[in-house]
C-alpha cells in the first residue's frame, strides 16, 4: 500500500542541473530500510547526491506531505468504527480509542499497528507524568485523561520530532480512510500495593498491547479477607479473578464503584452492588470481601460510544 500510494501520487520537479546517478549498493540499502518503491528510492538518491540519510529524510517528507493532503480531503468523513488499545505495567495502565470509517479497516494489520503505537505513546506520556508528579504523595491513584488534541500533540518517539498527528496523517494516506485518535485515559500509581489488570473484547494482542472493540482496566489492592465464604472457596480462582472483574465491567458497564445514597436505583450501575457475571449468585462486593481485595478505580471504553 505504501509503495503504490507513493509511486502513483509523487509529482516531483527534478533539478535542471546534472544529478549524480544513484549508487546501486545505496539503492538496495535504502529500499530495504524504508520499503518505498525502488523508483522513488532511486529518485531520492539522485536528488540528494547519494547521501542516504538525506535521501531517507526526503522520502519520509514526501510521504508525510501526501498523507496530510489525503487527511485534509477525508477529514469530514465519519469514523464510527475502530479499536481500543491497552498497555500496562506495574505502575500504569493506559487506554486509547482510535477510530476509522469501516469495520473492514479496523481488522487491517496496518490500522491495528497504528492503534498499538498510539497506545504506546499515551502509555509513555502517562508513565512520565506519574514519575514526575508530586500528587502521589496525597493519593495512591492518579487518573489521567487525554483529549484528541492532547494526544495529537504528543511526540511519537525520542528519535523523531514527529508528532502523533503527523503519524496519523501519514497512515490516513497509506490506508485511504479517515482516522481519528478520539481519546485516551490512564490509571497510574507508584504504590507497590496497587496492581493493574485489563481485558478487551474481542481480544487480540499485538506488540505488547491488547486490542478490542470494548476494553476495561482496574486498579486494585489486595488486603485482609473480610468475609470468607465456604461456597466461594470452591469456585473462585484467584489467578483468573482480575481478568474476570475486567470482563464484568465490559459486560455490565458500571458507572461507579459504590452508590452515593441508599437509593436502590443506583444499585444496577454501582459495581460493588452488581451480580458478578462469572458467578451470578454473588455480588461483586461479596466476591471481593471473600478474597480481601478492594478496587480503587476502573476505566471502561466502548469504541464509538457517546461520551458526555
Amino acid at each position: 500500500m505504501l509503495r503504490r500510494l507513493f509511486h502513483r501520487s509523487s509529482n516531483i520537479s527534478f533539478r535542471t542541473s546534472e544529478m549524480m546517478p544513484a549508487s546501486q549498493s545505496l539503492l538496495s540499502t535504502l529500499r530495504k530500510k524504508t520499503g518505498y518503491a525502488i523508483t522513488n528510492c532511486k529518485k531520492a538518491l539522485e536528488m540528494n547526491d547519494n547521501d542516504i540519510e538525506k535521501a531517507e529524510n526526503w522520502l519520509h517528507a514526501q510521504a508525510q506531505s501526501q498523507g496530510w493532503a489525503k487527511a485534509a480531503k477525508l477529514q469530514n468523513r465519519s469514523t464510527p468504527n475502530g479499536l481500543v488499545g491497552i498497555m500496562l505495567n506495574k505502575k500504569c495502565a493506559a487506554m486509547v480509542e482510535v477510530n476509522c470509517e469501516t469495520d473492514f479497516v479496523s481488522k487491517n494489520e496496518k490500522f491495528q499497528s497504528v492503534v498499538t503505537q498510539t497506545t504506546g505513546v499515551c502509555f509513555k506520556k502517562s508513565l512520565e507524568t506519574v514519575l514526575s508528579s508530586d500528587v502521589l504523595q496525597e493519593t495512591p491513584i492518579i487518573r489521567l485523561g487525554f483529549s484528541s488534541e492532547q494526544l495529537g500533540a504528543l511526540q511519537l518517539n525520542n528519535k523523531s520530532d514527529s508528532k502523533l498527528s503527523d503519524f496519523l496523517a501519514l497512515n490516513i494516506g497509506l490506508i485511504g480512510e479517515n482516522m481519528a485518535v478520539r481519546r485516551g485515559a490512564a490509571l497510574c500509581s507508584t504504590n507497590s500495593n496497587i496492581k493493574f489488570a485489563s481485558s478487551t473484547h474481542p481480544e487480540q494482542v499485538l506488540d505488547g498491547s491488547s486490542l478490542g472493540k470494548y476494553a476495561a482496566v482496574i486498579a486494585y489492592e489486595e488486603g485482609q479477607v473480610l468475609s470468607e465464604q465456604a461456597e466461594l472457596i470452591e469456585i473462585i480462582e484467584i489467578e483468573k479473578l482480575p481478568k474476570q472483574l475486567c470482563q464484568h465491567i465490559i459486560g455490565m458497564n458500571p458507572q461507579s464503584l459504590e452508590k452515593e445514597d441508599n437509593s436502590s436505583d443506583e444499585e444496577e450501575t454501582a459495581l460493588y452492588h452488581q451480580e458478578f457475571l462469572a458467578h451470578p449468585d454473588y455480588t461483586v462486593r461479596e466476591v471481593l470481601d471473600h478474597v480481601g481485595w478492594k478496587i480503587k478505580a476502573f476505566l471502561r471504553f466502548e469504541c464509538g460510544e457517546t461520551v458526555c
